[in-house]
């Protein structure tokens, strides 16, 4: 008799640790859910050696600056956009032009995140469509990486002012 009340003491307790570990995990997993914008793998770096990358770097840029009308890509476009991020964030820019460098690349990898994201959250399945902590959690990711690509967007609006892309 008193081994079964042992037994059953220490299957109470673990189960008291499984619901307090579990508990942690969830508590942990919403906090962290909030706003936070995605992180951005690649950082573009100013350099005071020439040459410089200025011009190509716009070369590049330009053209899927002003083929964007808003800010949904469709999944070519994201392709698109993706790629030259990553081309554009490995260039080589002056420390007076850093400034519209840094906010366009931001720019490029923020409209890719939230665009991806939106995709996710208007899918018919998966994950954000049964469950209501994922799919409270995907628009919170959104909105934060709207917001960073929308700042971004304020400080390029002098080199871009008939773009449509934040009207």
């Amino acid at each position: 008799m008193i081994q079964t009340i042992m037994r059953y003491h220490m299957i109470m307790k673990q189960w008291a640790i499984v619901l307090l570990v579990l508990m942690m995990a969830t508590f942990s997993g919403i906090c962290s859910a909030a706003s936070d914008p995605t992180t951005m793998p690649l950082v573009l770096t100013t350099n005071t050696s020439e040459p410089y990358d200025d011009e190509e770097f716009m070369t590049i840029v330009n053209p899927v600056i002003g083929g964007l009308t808003d800010r949904s890509l469709n999944s070519s476009e994201r392709i698109d956009v993706q790629s030259v991020y990553y081309s554009a964030s490995a260039m080589k820019v002056s420390p007076e032009f850093y400034p519209d460098a840094l906010n366009l690349t931001k720019l490029l990898f923020y409209l890719v995140t939230s665009s991806e994201t939106d995709e996710e959250l208007e899918k018919s399945s998966g994950l954000g469509t049964h469950n209501n902590d994922v799919r409270d959690s995907l628009k919170e990711q959104l909105k934060a990486d709207e917001s960073v690509a929308e700042e971004a967007w304020r400080g390029l609006r002098h080199l871009y002012p008939n773009s449509t892309l934040f009207r």
